[in-house]
């Protein structure tokens, strides 16, 4: 648990459980199309496997913000709505699977705070970069994170990119 006293009030950003699927689900459903939302069941898969890079934001006691990150490899990268994420033994990249605040705290600096906790914990595990999936034009917003357009062909993930739709964008950061 990391708490951070914002403007706002006190921020604590914990690891994700299984009984935060619910609140994921209805931040995920205010803040994207709805091409973009992803079943309860793929949420859930992935914090079971993999709990220890999936953060929740809490402020005053409510769920405000989640980011899931997954540790990959290009066989193990999942496609938009995957149903059972599949673990690796082997991962070469952190991948930032979602990032979503409600809108009403985006001001608070409770995504600043989830993306500096993910590039904290992919140079803590070793990981010389850690990449995304920018979606709804969000590609500004992520280079202004410090990352990078890079081609999905040259690591091999052109289908599961394009899963995402048409304008999704393969983003990655050097560590």
């Amino acid at each position: 648990m990391c708490l951070f006293n914002l403007g706002a009030g006190l921020l604590d950003i914990r690891n994700a459980h299984l009984d935060d699927v619910n609140h994921i689900h209805a931040i995920q459903a205010s803040c994207y199309e709805i091409q973009y939302l992803e079943h309860a069941n793929s949420f859930a898969s992935k914090i079971n496997k993999a709990a220890q890079s999936c953060w929740i934001a809490e402020m005053n006691g409510h769920v405000i913000a989640y980011l899931i990150c997954l540790p990959v490899n290009a066989h193990t990268f999942p496609a938009l709505n995957a149903s059972d994420f599949e673990q690796c033994d082997t991962p070469t990249l952190l991948y930032l699977h979602d990032l979503a605040v409600h809108a009403d705290y985006r001001d608070v600096g409770a995504g600043q705070q989830l993306i500096k906790h993910a590039l904290d914990f992919a140079k803590q595990q070793h990981f010389d970069h850690i990449g995304l999936v920018a979606v709804q034009g969000s590609t500004k917003y992520w280079q202004k994170q410090g990352f990078e357009v890079r081609s999905a062909m040259l690591h091999g993930l052109n289908k599961k990119v394009a899963s995402f739709g048409t304008d999704a964008v393969f983003m990655q950061q050097q560590l």
